[in-house]
């Protein structure tokens, strides 16, 4: 992200250092600075909540915290800064939350600390809620998370126009669905594959995030291949998929 409330969504929290607002845990920069730059979301007090509202409901399955580097002066003790204690939560107001996680002494490891979710329910808004720091103390920032991803999607379906039932059900002649997938960069690619293809694409997408197969996964454009093209293919990158929808329909 390159401020609170774009390229897409809503970053809210307690309180932030001079420099180091929410939005820089969501901004692809896995440090606490680089480059003397800071690129984290950085609090004076030991505790305090981070949140990120969708611009709609996604079920999330796993979120993502980064423990990186320190590249600028006075920064804090390296790791106490880090959260210790927290619950990660989900709302669709704002107001009311549901604890999807918690954690309570953990130590972070270099790079990305992974925290799957057992979450099949859609919400719009998730938190972070630390009530505890690594230790730090004294400092400007004594709390922060360097870098923060959420992983998952959003199911919904096409509910048909209810019809009078016959003797010989009708078999419709196909089964397809709009697979809407939204980037890191907040742009929305929109794709209308077949059962088959979009259970491809889930298929190399769980692969992948068990760090198994390609780092990319090529879909067909079909009807939209323009110009003197035989075919035409996009290649979706792993890294850089934020979330994705699937939409459900049928043909007859």
């Amino acid at each position: 992200m390159t401020s609170d409330t774009s390229p897409s969504g809503k970053v809210t929290y307690n309180a932030a250092y001079s420099g180091l607002e929410g939005y820089k845990a969501f901004d692809g920069k896995a440090n606490y600075s680089t480059a003397g730059n800071y690129t984290d979301w950085g609090t004076p007090p030991k505790d305090g909540g981070l949140a990120y509202e969708f611009p709609n409901p996604k079920i999330v399955t796993k979120y993502v915290l980064y423990y990186g580097g320190y590249s600028t002066s006075n920064p804090p003790d390296a790791g106490k800064d880090m959260p210790n204690t927290w619950t990660f939560e989900g709302s669709n107001n704002g107001l009311s939350w549901t604890v999807l996680d918690n954690k309570t002494n953990y130590i972070f490891t270099t790079g990305a600390n992974e925290f799957s979710l057992n979450n099949k329910d859609q919400f719009k808004f998730y938190k972070i809620n630390i009530t505890n720091n690594n230790g730090a103390t004294g400092k400007n920032v004594n709390l922060s998370i360097h870098e923060m991803e959420m992983w998952g999607y959003a199911t919904s379906e096409v509910t048909p126009d209810p019809v009078e039932p016959s003797s010989e059900p009708e078999q419709p002649t196909g089964d397809r669905a709009i697979l809407t997938v939204t980037m890191d960069n907040g742009l929305d690619k929109e794709f209308d594959l077949s059962k088959k293809e979009l259970s491809a694409f889930i298929a190399w997408y769980d692969a992948k995030d068990a760090g198994r197969g390609a780092s990319f996964f090529a879909i067909d454009k079909h009807n939209n291949n323009k110009g003197p093209f035989s075919n035409r293919k996009e290649y979706v990158i792993f890294n850089k998929i934020l979330t994705f929808e699937v939409s459900e329909y049928s043909t007859k």
